[in-house]
């Protein structure tokens, strides 16, 4: 193999690496907080199929561990309208990136699908309040996008 091919085939083998940043306002309790991660995850997981590996991961022991192939992290904003510029900043700035957001509307409707789609079509994303977004793609837009957040706590 020449040297130029030798570079060629290097290159094809590094992998772009790729994120996830769940934001959630910091308002929110611990319960709250996790339920509103685990409904973008899961959402984020249906339209960007590769986040998850299609088996999951056995130890030694036997025991299936999540098979999850982007970093992930969980951000803090200060409140709704943080949530809602950064929504607004992501559709203008960072169009590459996927993202889903998540609102006080949908909190408070429980196994009610049809009335949370009808609320959705006749508000808009402020009146909806959001609580929380996820962004998914290459890692170094992911971390430029949300580098004003800081480490949920």
């Amino acid at each position: 193999m020449r040297p130029s091919q030798r570079r060629m085939h290097r290159q094809k083998q590094i992998k772009v690496m790729k994120r996830i940043a769940i934001i959630l306002t910091k308002n929110l309790n611990k319960g709250a907080a996790a339920n509103v991660a685990a409904l973008l995850m899961g959402q984020a997981a249906l339209q960007v199929p590769d986040i998850y590996n299609s088996q999951p991961v056995p130890d030694r022991d036997g025991n299936l561990h999540a098979a999850i192939r982007y970093s992930t992290v969980l951000l803090e904003a200060n409140g709704a309208e943080s949530l809602l510029n950064f929504v607004n900043r992501i559709k203008a700035e960072f169009s590459t990136l996927t993202s889903f957001v998540f609102s006080q509307t949908g909190q408070g409707l429980h196994n009610a699908f049809e009335q949370y789609q009808a609320e959705l079509a006749n508000k808009t994303t402020a009146e909806l309040i959001p609580v929380g977004i996820i962004v998914a793609g290459d890692d170094a837009t992911v971390r430029q996008a949300t580098k004003k957040f800081s480490l949920l706590k």
